[in-house]
């Protein structure tokens, strides 16, 4: 789906965000996760119609959801980094130039990756407001943690989203990122520069104080039931 500067407003109230703990509502993601990734041409082929990694498994990752009316629409997945290695970003073994970053950053990363919308959704206006429902929670969890660096693997017709909105630049050259049947450009941006840029851009992603306290308290009391749950810097 082409994106056009100016095309994706919408009202931030139109979804319910949920971070997902419980087996069935991360078994659902999954599933919607293999179908979405199925409909745009990737070949995911898996007997119970889940499409998932061991990243998925980390105690350094969480995964969200979109509700519309109960029912599941989309989904995206967090990975942070620790603070001495890359090994819990997915993106770390196929771009050799995030390794030079990583040294000069002092709060970690965060990766937006497996982002996935129901693909018997077909109205175009609603899943571009929906696209940027689930980036726009990305970047509000970024804040609730105080990561230094947003980045994110995307398809190239959503390179121009990610460099207006949030000012973006691209990290090293396309790779075959997993499921490995395109090539994939990787972006990156300071979660300052983020909140600078999306202030100046479209309503639809000022993101309030309020909010950020809500997603940092929820968050907060995902990562703290998590083995490594320490190694990750909360901002308090």
């Amino acid at each position: 789906m082409p994106v056009e500067e100016g095309s994706w407003h919408g009202n931030s109230k139109s979804f319910e965000l949920r971070i997902l703990e419980d087996d069935h509502d991360i078994r659902e993601a999954l599933q919607l996760r293999g179908r979405a990734y199925s409909a745009i041409g990737y070949d995911i082929e898996k007997p119970d119609g889940e499409y998932t990694d061991h990243f998925d498994t980390l105690a350094t990752t969480v995964l969200l959801g979109a509700y519309d009316s109960g029912r599941l629409v989309g989904s995206v997945r967090l990975c942070f980094s620790l603070p001495q290695s890359l090994a819990t970003l997915p993106c770390a073994s196929h771009y050799p130039a995030l390794k030079d970053m990583h040294r000069s950053q002092s709060h970690g990363f965060v990766e937006i990756s497996r982002l996935s919308l129901e693909p018997d959704v077909a109205n175009i206006s609603y899943r571009t407001t929906l696209y940027a429902f689930l980036v726009r929670a990305s970047l509000t969890a970024a804040m609730a943690t105080g990561v230094s660096m947003l980045l994110i693997a995307t398809r190239p017709d959503w390179v121009k989203f990610y460099r207006y909105m949030l000012g973006f630049q691209q990290i090293g050259e396309p790779e075959f990122y997993p499921p490995g049947d395109f090539k994939i450009t990787l972006l990156g941006g300071s979660l300052e520069q983020a909140r600078m840029r999306q202030r100046l851009q479209n309503r639809f992603f000022k993101i309030s104080e309020e909010e950020i306290a809500s997603m940092q308290n929820a968050i907060g009391r995902t990562l703290s039931r998590a083995d490594h749950a320490e190694e990750i810097k909360i901002a308090v």
